[in-house]
């Protein structure tokens, strides 16, 4: 279950980059509407994330809770919880707690169940995302598609990499670097151009990106045409990046129902 996400040794700057590097992408067959769902879902629940250390670790197992919530339509139990992810049973205690005390879920006989004023906060996330959603007749209403929320689950998983100690806004760093390597391979984003695409804060930004350099999750180089420019990638020897990779290409499953 855990995935070792640790980066292997890489080169900072990459000129000319090397042939794994250059053939990443392709041949990549990725379900591209797919994809743009899940990076807008993504984006709008994490927009209010903030610079807090760990809190990725909270996105991460809010990820996981609205796939069983919503996708699968379950109350889940801390039991079950703790036995199915990664995680710090006490941490997830605390979070738990923590969710109970803002209203963000309900406990009865033992199961947690997503409050009324969660509901409407993702409902509003669906409208701003353009993700679709649906009512059924059950004790969990809300219906959102399995596969985007599974594949958002996946993608939020970082197993014991370090950088999941950082801020959840890491992932729409993420995000929109993967969306430049499936539309334009060739063309590296820029700080600027990383920053508004994220909607991050560009001294919060460049945070996120000195982290992800120290631990080689992503790749620098100079602007061929204006050196004053960094532009970034991922580092293909990263394990983190072949896991979103194999996800994206629908390579990772689950066997939680």
């Amino acid at each position: 279950k855990n995935l070792k996400l640790e980066g292997q040794h890489s080169t900072t700057h990459m000129a000319p980059e090397d042939r794994n590097q250059r053939n990443f992408a392709r041949g990549l067959k990725v379900n591209l509407p797919l994809f743009h769902g899940v990076q807008r879902f993504l984006n709008e629940l994490n927009i209010g994330q903030t610079t807090n250390r760990q809190s990725y670790r909270a996105s991460n197992i809010k990820s996981w809770l609205l796939e069983q919530w919503f996708g699968w339509g379950k109350p889940i139990s801390r039991a079950f919880m703790k036995n199915s992810l990664a995680e710090d049973p006490l941490y997830i205690d605390r979070l738990v707690n923590r969710y109970l005390g803002r209203g963000r879920c309900t406990e009865t006989s033992g199961y947690l169940y997503p409050s009324e004023p969660l509901i409407g906060d993702i409902i509003d996330i669906c409208s701003r995302s353009q993700t679709p959603c649906e009512w059924r007749k059950s004790p969990i209403a809300l219906r959102i598609s399995k596969d985007l929320l599974h594949m958002s689950t996946l993608i939020s998983q970082r197993g014991n990499d370090p950088l999941c100690g950082l801020s959840g806004q890491l992932i729409r760093v993420e995000l929109s670097i993967w969306e430049q390597i499936l539309s334009q391979r060739n063309l590296h984003l820029c700080n600027s151009e990383l920053a508004r695409r994220a909607r991050i804060q560009k001294s919060t930004l460049t945070t996120l990106l000195d982290a992800a350099l120290t631990h080689k999750l992503f790749i620098s180089s100079i602007d061929a045409e204006d050196e004053r420019k960094t532009r970034w990638t991922v580092n293909v020897r990263h394990k983190r990046n072949l896991h979103i990779k194999s996800v994206l290409e629908g390579g990772v499953g689950t066997t939680i129902r």
